[in-house]
């Protein structure tokens, strides 16, 4: 057995950089698909803040889940070529020319997220499952309907204002199991690939003492699980995230001789994004000295809180050209975001000084906190829809939105090689893709049925993964209110590695996810 001398104080490492090497991670992804989706999802879900930002972050922010009143979201979020609801501001803003009359609205919302996780590495680990709950407000929205030349063309100039939820960020997950590697391996393939102790993990690492260099002139680091390097260590992982992306929408229109609807409207979305994550790996095994000498545990915690708001404008037309075809188009400008992350990291490593654990026990603490302020924006997005109007009987919507995620851009103000570096990422990584929604809804009397179906393909290349989506509705509508649930769910199951080693054992967990969405809309008509 490899003899080596633990314990004792080490010099404590200055923080030097925030970010770190990617090209490892970017090789073992490049001709595995199933690999990138598994670290898309990594990143969006609960992942490690492997760089200051990521794809994983550019993705959060742009792969948008359109919410707002009980009634767009039961017929499928697919109203932008019907008109009149204050939901189609945040897609088609010439649909809020359609009202007669104005009108408020107020849209609280339950949502849940049900998680089931099973660490596939290693052998008969069983599954956790964990729901996270929060209500939220969908929608909020008031709306002037006018009509300032009563014999002209113009049939309504109408102003609304309204708040919409477009993204929702709660999860929560936890997961334990026994497999091979470690954490430690790493720390140690950063510091051997060129990193040193600089970077923001290995520096963590080094100060804990979970990676350590006994020979200074060869700059080879080591750690304690290379000594026995197929142990199993028991591992477990508790993480939550929650937050949402709410857009204010000022918009204007006007109904052209009920022929052609036209508007534009000027969007501010407030971003808050939270993240808590707890990983421990102990060394569980009892016989004497355990599975692996001198190493008993870590805990390694990362905290994250990403908030700010930004701009955007959007510009929309739907034509009429009879009574019972409606047509549409939109496009969104990108979003100019200003983000800060406030982040704080915390490694405790827990050791031996004696390779047969007895004696003198050691634990050592690292952190680090800072705050990192940063530009985003999101890609161009494009929009058609078409839709039937039955008459008195309802309607039939459809749309296809087109983004092209691969343009999505993080600035950093004075750091350019990083900034390029992330970019790239995003570039090679994305692609374009076209999201599908389709709804409808059925009207008897005063009463209303509605049901909707979406598609949203991965934005990840050379990945045919989609995610897909039903919702269900209902309503009443009066001569001066309306009232109106509806429900909405998505069931997917994703891939999640909770630290990432180019040519050490991958920890894999398969996540079943399950999203509700339950909305409830008071409508006033005035």
């Amino acid at each position: 057995m490899l003899k080596r001398k633990r314990g004792g104080d080490r010099d404590v490492l200055v923080f030097t950089s925030f970010f770190f090497d990617f090209s490892e991670i970017a090789r073992n992804m490049k001709n595995n698909p199933q690999i990138k989706l598994a670290f898309l999802l990594l990143l969006l879900c609960c992942g490690a803040k492997l760089t200051a930002q990521n794809v994983g972050d550019a993705l959060r922010y742009t792969a948008l889940d359109y919410g707002g009143t009980a009634r767009f979201v039961g017929s499928g979020s697919s109203m932008s070529s019907i008109g009149p609801d204050l939901g189609t501001l945040s897609i088609n803003p010439a649909g809020i020319g359609l009202f007669r009359k104005s009108e408020y609205t107020l849209s609280p919302g339950l949502l849940n997220a049900n998680i089931n996780s099973t660490l596939l590495s290693g052998r008969g680990n069983t599954g956790s499952s964990d729901t996270r709950s929060n209500f939220n407000v969908q929608n909020f929205g008031l709306l002037f309907a006018s009509n300032p030349l009563r014999q002209g063309a113009w049939k309504n100039i109408n102003f609304a204002i309204a708040a919409n939820n477009i993204a929702n960020f709660n999860r929560e997950f936890y997961y334990e199991g026994r497999s091979k590697g470690s954490l430690t391996q790493r720390f140690q393939e950063l510091a051997n690939n060129g990193e040193g102790n600089t970077g923001f993990e290995t520096g963590l690492a080094d100060e804990a003492s979970a990676i350590y260099d006994f020979d200074p002139t060869d700059g080879i680091y080591e750690i304690d699980y290379e000594l026995n390097d197929r142990a199993r260590l028991f591992r477990a992982q508790a993480g939550t995230q929650r937050g949402s992306i709410t857009e204010l929408s000022f918009g204007f229109a006007g109904n052209y001789n009920e022929k052609v609807a036209v508007g534009i409207s000027l969007g501010v979305p407030m971003l808050n994004f939270v993240q808590n994550k707890t990983y421990n790996e102990r060394d569980d095994s009892t016989a004497q000295g355990g599975a692996i000498p001198y190493f008993k545990g870590l805990q390694y915690i990362e905290s994250l809180n990403t908030s700010g708001s930004g701009i955007n404008a959007k510009i929309g037309v739907i034509l009429r050209p009879n009574q019972a075809l409606r047509l549409s188009a939109a496009v969104h400008t990108p979003t100019a975001f200003t983000l800060t992350d406030d982040y704080s990291n915390t490694l405790q490593n827990d050791y031996y000084k004696d390779e047969r654990e007895q004696g003198e026990f050691l634990g050592k603490t690292a952190d680090r906190t800072g705050t990192f302020q940063y530009d985003f924006s999101t890609p161009w997005r494009f929009i058609a829809g078409a839709g039937i109007i039955a008459g008195k009987n309802g309607f039939l919507s459809g749309e296809i939105e087109r983004v092209v995620y691969s343009r999505s851009r993080f600035n950093y103000a004075d750091f350019p090689e990083a900034e390029e570096d992330v970019n790239g990422e995003i570039r090679d990584q994305l692609r374009a893709a076209t999201n599908v929604r389709l709804g409808g809804e059925l009207v008897l009397d005063a009463w209303r049925l509605r049901a909707g179906y979406a598609i949203n393909p991965s934005a990840f290349n050379n990945d045919d993964s989609r995610r897909t989506t039903i919702s269900l509705g209902g309503g009443y509508r009066g001569e001066t209110f309306y009232v109106d649930l509806a429900y909405r769910r998505s069931s997917f199951t994703e891939q999640y590695y909770p630290y990432i080693v180019a040519s050490k054992p991958i920890q894999e967990v398969r996540q079943e996810v399950d999203l509700s969405n339950v909305v409830f809309t008071l409508g006033v008509k005035f």
